[in-house]
């Protein structure tokens, strides 16, 4: 508690007391006032009584702090909806997998996964041998223009799976 006593103005005559209690504050209270310094700072400026009037609520929550959070990043979050400006079939992302596990899937041990980039629709077809792909990718090329898109470009990472006479 502090009592302080303020000496009459010019106005007035009589004498003025301000009595004041300060209630224990929360975790997050005390970080934001000692600049955002760590929780485990606070703590052991509290246990070590470093500090004259701290007082915390020790059974406050001791929440994340979206301002610490954003001064750590080194990149800038990537936004939560990505606009993007393709039409179905403008941009197909192409991998293809080979099945590494002991048994094959119906016989199958690989697998080409096809991304359309403009509605994240993806396409997995299992293939027994690896020279299936560029056949797969054709059909896929066709089932986009049979529904009257115009596919434009594919991005593929940099296997030569893809890289053959049928696909030039």
């Amino acid at each position: 508690m502090n009592v302080r006593e303020k000496p009459p103005t010019l106005t007035s005559e009589s004498y003025q007391m301000f009595i004041c209690t300060e209630s224990a504050q929360s975790w997050e209270t005390w970080h934001k006032h000692y600049g955002h310094i760590g929780y485990s700072g606070l703590q052991k400026l509290l246990d070590n009584n470093m500090v004259e009037g701290l007082k915390v609520n020790t059974n406050t929550p001791k929440p994340d702090c979206v301002a610490c959070t954003e001064a750590k990043q080194h990149v800038k979050p990537f936004p939560k909806i990505v606009n993007r400006n393709t039409q179905t079939g403008d941009l197909t992302h192409i991998d293809l997998w080979e099945k590494y596990a002991l048994r094959s899937i119906n016989g199958n041990q690989y697998y080409i996964v096809l991304v359309d980039d403009a509605q994240q629709h993806i396409l997995v077809e299992f293939l027994k041998e690896k020279n299936q792909a560029s056949q797969a990718v054709m059909n896929y090329l066709t089932y986009l223009k049979v529904r009257g898109h115009k596919p434009k470009a594919i991005q593929i990472d940099q296997g030569k799976e893809f890289v053959n006479d049928k696909l030039e």
